[in-house]
């Protein structure tokens, strides 16, 4: 059963300040803390001692949090605008007087208060001016639920109680009386345990010993309320443990058994160490085979990994190859200047693509032409993209290119062209459509190998160096290279295209053949190598 003391007395936590700035009102601030239970509705006072306060339009009331981060504002009123605002953290618990404006009653209700709204207020009245504000401490209080005794394991010869009480703030204390009232004389143990909305759990534990008292209560208090809240059990001396007479004889009878038990185990084991031993040498020899058999396949797998890797890299060495092949044949080129194209960036030290101050077709796409075109021979060049999604890069005829040129670029490209298109990033040949499966690296820098004995041209990842695609090129007019923006790049702020050369002119014969018997070397000893770990 709980008690609840017929009154409980205000606790002073903070001086109340008080400043009046000037003029003939007052605020009363409250002469002590106001105390509050969690969860009901608080009233915050804040009275302005003269009752006749003129209209309230000119009245201006303000209550604001004070902590340690400076002053939050709570609620406020502007007479003028007749205008109430709530801060989102008190949003739909906190309203004014507003009908007892004029008897002075600047009050706040809180409602439905938390843990969190404990503190200290300031209540600031403005009136034409005249200022003044009071400061108001709030104390929250919660007065938990009645403590619950319960019988724990025997302990010895005694009985062990425990009591439990949940939903108090601040903490509370535990007490355990006898039928007198008075203080019992075992020790017991008390907890606090604070839950996560910041109230505490209160749990005790004592343990009653036969011979003495056998009404034990339990009593909560909160010495912050003065409340106190009390429950009582009384223990039948039945319940507690006693010795009977057959226990002596029992507990000989126990050990006797258990040395038993004990020998035939002792016995039991010795003749189990025998079987175990040889069944541990079978074992022993099975790990050996085990062992054996695990190095061979180790062996064997490290030689296919060898043989591998050296497949591997024999495979990167012919595709350098190839492409160093091919790049042995660079060709300088010079765009043509006739051609409307838009502005196409080469590096400083290189010849500047040419520009032109005329408006590109709307519906077209601006590309450039090289002036020069090629009959036969092998020729190389490669074409810096950068980060750019829309490009088209490869050769085009004779009569593909005057064409075009007529057209005005109203039309795209035809049969006389050869190329390799990015659109949005896929990769399209422009002689059959099908999209080009890609490698997940950057494709920064094209290289284009046009290869009229084999008529044949080839796109290569120029900084990584292997093939991206080969088409055959059926023509026997002269072929021209040329480099096309993309429609996207007429409205896009992109870095133009870079076409970068190595020389302004095409490797001699004899410099081709040395770089070709380089490359042969190379492949030579890739090969040897290969054949070694074989």
């Amino acid at each position: 059963m709980c008690s609840l003391s017929t009154a409980f007395y205000i606790w002073t936590l903070l001086q109340i300040s008080h400043e009046v700035h000037a003029g003939q009102f007052r605020i009363t601030p409250p002469p002590n803390p106001v105390t509050g239970f969690l969860g009901a509705d608080i009233i915050l006072p804040c009275q302005v001692t003269d009752l006749n306060i003129p209209d309230s339009n000119r009245i201006t009331v303000q209550w604001t949090y004070d902590n340690s981060s400076g002053n939050n504002e709570v609620m406020s009123y502007d007479g003028r605008k007749k205008e109430d605002k709530q801060d989102k953290r008190y949003q739909g618990r906190t309203e004014l007087f507003h009908s007892e404006f004029s008897k002075g009653n600047m009050s706040l209700n809180l409602r439905n208060s938390q843990l969190s709204d404990q503190g200290t207020y300031t209540c600031m009245i403005s009136l034409e001016n005249w200022y003044d504000q009071a400061v108001v401490e709030l104390v929250v209080v919660a007065k938990g639920e009645a403590p619950s005794i319960s019988l724990d394991l025997y302990k010895g010869h005694g009985i062990g109680l425990s009591c439990k009480s949940k939903g108090w703030y601040p903490k509370a204390q535990a007490l355990w009386l006898d039928s007198k009232g008075k203080n019992r004389t075992e020790k017991s143990e008390t907890t606090n345990t604070e839950t996560p909305p910041g109230i505490f759990s209160i749990s005790s534990s004592i343990v009653i010993q036969p011979g003495r008292d056998n009404e034990v209560s339990c009593k909560i208090i909160s010495n912050v309320l003065q409340l106190e809240s009390e429950s009582r059990i009384l223990i039948s001396d039945v319940f507690y443990p006693t010795t009977s007479a057959w226990l002596p004889p029992f507990i000989i009878i126990l050990f006797l058994t258990l040395g038993l038990i004990l020998f035939m185990l002792h016995k039991l084991r010795k003749s189990n160490q025998k079987a175990t031993q040889s069944e541990n040498k079978k074992n022993e020899l099975k790990q050996k085979q085990e062992i054996l058999q695990n190095a061979l396949d180790t062996e064997k797998t490290t030689r296919e990994g060898i043989v591998a890797e050296q497949e591997e890299r024999f495979a990167r060495l012919t595709i350098e190859l190839e492409f160093r092949r091919a790049q042995s044949y660079e060709a300088a080129v010079t765009w043509d200047l006739d051609f409307n194209l838009h502005e196409v960036k080469k590096r400083s030290h290189r010849n500047k693509l040419p520009k032109t101050g005329k408006a590109a077709a709307p519906s077209g796409t601006p590309f450039v032409v090289a002036k020069d075109g090629y009959c036969t021979g092998k020729h190389y060049w490669e074409v810096k993209v950068g980060d750019r999604i829309d490009w088209e890069l490869g050769v085009l005829t004779q009569s593909e290119k005057e064409k075009t040129q007529n057209e005005k670029f109203e039309k795209s490209l035809g049969k006389g062209s050869w190329a390799l298109k990015s659109l949005g990033g896929d990769f399209f040949s422009n002689s059959t459509e099908d999209k080009i499966e890609k490698k997940d690296v950057p494709y920064s820098a094209i290289g284009i190998f046009l290869d009229q004995d084999m008529k044949n041209i080839s796109f290569y990842n120029a900084n990584l160096m292997f093939l991206i695609k080969s088409i055959p090129v059926q023509s026997t007019e002269r072929l021209y290279p040329f480099l096309s923006f993309g429609k996207a790049a007429e409205t896009s702020n992109e870095k133009p295209l870079d076409h970068p050369h190595q020389s302004p002119c095409c490797l001699s014969e004899s410099s081709r053949e040395e770089e070709a018997e380089k490359l042969t070397e190379i492949s030579k000893k890739s090969i040897k190598i290969k054949s070694k770990n074989l």
